[in-house]
C-alpha cells in the first residue's frame, strides 16, 4: 500500500536526499521519506488557474493558501530551508567543492514565492503529462473520476504531491514535484434531485394517457349511474308507501260511512 504523509503529521527528520547522479545534462538526487517514495497530502487550497489556459510541455497549476491554513505554507518554507542547508552541508561530497551558502541560496528556486503585502501566499505545482495528456488522477468531492477540463477556477482542492527528487541544473536547482492526485470540490448548481430510473408503477406505465383518462371517466359514469338507480329505487319505495297510506285512509272513510 502506498504511504501518504499528511502535511500536518510530517516528520522532517525522516526525509532523505540521495547523492546526486548525472542524468544527461543535469544531476538528480532522489528524495525519500522514511525510505518510502515521498507522497505528501496538502490541506485544502484555492485553485487560481484556469485549466483552459494550460499549455506547454510542463503545464502547472497555481493555488492560493487560505487564511485558515497557513500551516501548509510554513511546511513548504521549512522544506526550502532544509534543502538549502543540506546542499551546503554536502556540497563537497556531492560536487567535490565547497560552495558558499550565499551562492547555494541564490541558485535555489524555492517552492514558496516571496510573500506580498495583503495577499495570501500562493504555490505552483506541475501536472504530469504523457503524449500531451494530463495523467494525474482527478476526483470530485463524491470520489468520482473527472477530467482536468472539469476543474473550475476559484473552486478548492486537496492534492497528493510526489516530491520525487532534486534537479541540479547549470544555473539553479529545485525540487522535482508533480501532482499525482487531486480531489476537487466543485460547487453543485443543480438544486433538483431527479432519479435516473423510472419510479412510476410498472402496470401504470403500460397505459397511455388516453387510457388512464378513459378509465377514470368510465368509473365516474358508472358510479353516477349506480347512485341514480339507487335514488330511483328510494323514490319508488317512497311512492309505494304513500300509496299504501292513501289506500288505508280510503278504507277508513268507507267504514265510517
Amino acid at each position: 500500500m502506498t504511504q501518504i504523509y499528511r502535511y500536518d503529521e510530517l516528520d522532517l527528520s525522516k526525509i532523505e536526499f540521495e547523492v546526486p547522479e548525472k542524468q544527461g545534462n543535469i544531476y538528480y538526487s532522489q528524495v525519500k521519506c522514511d525510505n518510502n517514495p515521498f507522497y505528501l497530502q496538502t490541506s485544502k487550497l484555492n485553485i487560481l488557474s484556469d485549466v483552459n489556459e494550460l499549455s506547454g510541455v510542463n503545464p502547472s497549476m497555481e493555488f492560493e493558501v487560505p487564511d485558515n491554513n497557513l500551516d501548509i505554507h510554513d511546511l513548504f518554507h521549512e522544506l526550502d530551508d532544509m534543502l538549502v542547508k543540506t546542499t551546503y552541508k554536502n556540497s563537497v561530497e556531492w560536487f567535490k567543492q565547497k560552495i558558499p551558502l550565499e551562492v547555494i541560496d541564490d541558485m535555489y528556486k524555492r517552492i514558496c514565492k516571496p510573500l506580498k503585502r495583503n495577499q495570501n501566499p500562493t504555490l505552483k505545482f506541475k501536472l504530469p503529462v504523457i503524449q500531451n495528456k494530463v495523467v494525474c488522477k482527478i476526483y470530485n468531492q463524491d470520489r468520482k473520476f473527472i477530467n482536468v477540463e472539469d476543474i473550475k477556477k476559484d473552486s478548492t482542492g486537496i492534492l497528493i504531491l510526489h516530491i520525487r527528487g532534486i534537479k541540479f541544473l547549470k544555473q539553479q536547482y529545485l525540487y522535482d514535484i508533480y501532482i499525482t492526485q487531486m480531489k476537487v470540490f466543485i460547487p453543485k448548481t443543480n438544486k433538483y434531485l431527479i432519479p435516473d430510473e423510472c419510479l412510476i408503477d410498472g402496470d401504470f406505465c403500460t397505459q397511455s394517457d388516453e387510457e388512464i383518462v378513459d378509465d377514470v371517466a368510465i368509473k365516474k359514469i358508472k358510479k353516477n349511474k349506480e347512485q341514480m338507480i339507487l335514488r330511483k329505487k328510494e323514490d319508488i319505495n317512497k311512492i309505494k308507501m304513500l300509496q299504501d297510506e292513501i289506500n288505508k285512509m280510503n278504507r277508513n272513510l268507507e267504514n265510517i260511512e
